[in-house]
């Protein structure tokens, strides 16, 4: 029987080259093609029959590249974050988020702050890319989402060494 998840890791692996271009691109067509995968695939008639907050589906040991497939629930918010020196690939199978990207400004005065960029409503089969130091939270819209999400690193990590920032007191007054 095919395996999408397989056939896709595979491809990944063979093409991936680091931060450049090439691998964003390949990589975003690839999961790309995750996000069509038949739910008669037996490994995602297991994920859908679980429906796991976060389940980790690959750990690549020679990259450092980790696939995860994430189930949410609607209204859950994550606020804005960045992710440090990694990047990230959403890939939307099921349900609709909403993302709102942000730059941090500082003021002549010095003051910091989060400025909208815009928001846009993520729905399947999209992929989008966040590279080191973009900032964006994530709401989920529907009444629940199945995103696969691939990280070039391990978060924790990132987390653990203070790159990785979350603005947890950042407010989206007006926005929504």
């Amino acid at each position: 029987m095919k395996n999408t998840l397989d056939d896709v890791i595979n491809d990944i692996q063979k093409h991936w080259r680091g931060l450049d271009s090439y691998t964003v691109e390949h990589t975003r067509t690839q999961l790309q093609k995750l996000t069509h995968t038949s739910v008669q695939e037996p490994w995602l008639a297991r994920l859908f029959a679980e429906k796991p907050q976060s389940q980790e589906l690959h750990r690549d040991a020679k990259h450092g590249f980790i696939l995860l497939a994430h189930f949410e629930k609607k209204g859950l918010y994550r606020a804005p974050h960045n992710h440090g020196a990694g990047w990230v690939f959403y890939a939307l199978h099921s349900g609709e988020m909403r993302v709102t990207t942000y730059k941090q400004i500082t003021s002549p005065d010095g003051d910091t702050t989060l400025v909208s960029r815009g928001a846009n409503v993520i729905q399947p089969s999209n992929v989008t890319t966040y590279l080191p130091g973009d900032i964006h939270d994530t709401e989920c819209l529907s009444d629940w989402v199945l995103m696969f999400r691939l990280t070039s690193c391990d978060f924790q990590a990132e987390k653990q060494s203070g790159r990785l920032i979350q603005f947890k007191d950042h407010t989206r007054k007006g926005l929504s």
